[in-house]
């Protein structure tokens, strides 16, 4: 009796050791214009790059403003296009962010940013005033209809979600893990971010950095997070730009003026669940200035940031929100 328990007793440690025993798995490369890169823990050592590409293609077939086949440039086009889930989420997704911050986000400003040349490469030799407003009159989110599957666009009116996309397939990753049931990952697709569970290697959540802002490419941490189920987001006009006559052209424009945002917000990291709406919330915040962004968090305070702007004397400050002090780390 006593050995019979003692083997049942050692079956059962040996089945716990077992189920414990997870491998780890790093995939990353280049998609979307930007470079991914992807952890995650797994039992029986799976390798699920091929669906992640699968999920990457999928994406670029409903959205790139590259691949000249893609449903939204048929749709920008004002050609007729079946379902497309992806466009109709983010769509939706882009109005409701477009609502919550008061105009600060667009999706449909497609003609404006391509006018500075941010898409076809081609500058313009002077920057006209005129053609800058007639362009963002036509470019107004009221422009999009959804009527039952179908978006509807005015016909001045084009798509882009570059300011969402990136985040939204962290989250279609995030959701095929979860279906098969990967309870640790990190995934980060152009510094997007979206985690779950822990750094199972190290015993401990998953630490991302938010960069202090400047023009180098290995600018040390303003700020070292620890997260679990949770994404992050940010957002900088200090990287993707060009001098016109020594005035700096952002490729983030203020859905109100139609030319690249002025105000003193210098970087923006937004905390959500969601990856596409941290992605969204934290380009909306680089058309605002920091009071404003305070109003809004204290509207939505499930939302947490860190903002880096200059203040009143031009010197650099950062406003974070208070929970944010609990997840820092040295």
């Amino acid at each position: 009796m006593k050995l019979h328990i003692f083997l049942l007793t050692l079956l059962i440690i040996i089945s716990c050791t077992q189920r414990k025993s997870l491998f780890q798995k790093s995939y990353s490369g280049q998609t979307q214009g930007t470079f991914f890169n992807i952890k995650y823990f797994c039992p029986e050592n799976r390798d699920f790059s091929n669906a992640i590409d699968s999920i990457f293609k999928v994406i670029d077939f409903s959205v790139s403003l590259y691949n000249q086949k893609s449903n939204l440039i048929k749709l920008n086009q004002k050609k007729r296009i079946s379902h497309d889930p992806i466009i109709d989420t983010l769509t939706k997704q882009s109005i409701r962010v477009n609502k919550m911050t008061s105009e600060n986000f667009s999706c449909a400003l497609f003609p404006v940013i391509n006018y500075f040349g941010f898409y076809s490469k081609k500058r313009p030799a002077s920057i006209d005033t005129f053609s800058i407003v007639s362009l963002i009159s036509n470019s107004n989110m009221s422009n999009i209809k959804i009527d039952k599957d179908y978006i509807i666009l005015d016909s001045s009116t084009s798509l882009d979600f570059n300011a969402i996309a990136q985040g939204y397939t962290c989250d279609l990753v995030a959701e095929y893990f979860n279906q098969e049931e990967i309870k640790n990952y990190m995934i980060e697709v152009g510094g997007e971010v979206r985690t779950s569970g822990t750094n199972y290697s190290k015993k401990k959540k998953w630490r991302i950095g938010v960069e202090n802002p400047d023009e180098t490419l290995t600018s040390n941490f303003n700020t070292v997070l620890e997260l679990s189920d949770m994404s992050l987001a940010t957002s900088g006009s200090y990287r993707n730009y060009y001098l016109d006559n020594n005035n700096l052209i952002s490729h983030i424009i203020d859905p109100s003026t139609g030319f690249p945002s002025k105000t003193k917000v210098i970087s923006s990291t937004v905390l959500h669940k969601k990856c596409s709406l941290a992605d969204a919330i934290a380009t909306s915040f680089m058309c605002m200035d920091i009071e404003e962004i305070k109003d809004f968090l204290k509207t939505y305070p499930q939302i947490q940031a860190i903002v880096i702007y200059e203040d009143e004397l031009d010197n650099i400050s950062t406003f974070r929100t208070s929970r944010i002090n609990k997840i820092t780390t040295n």
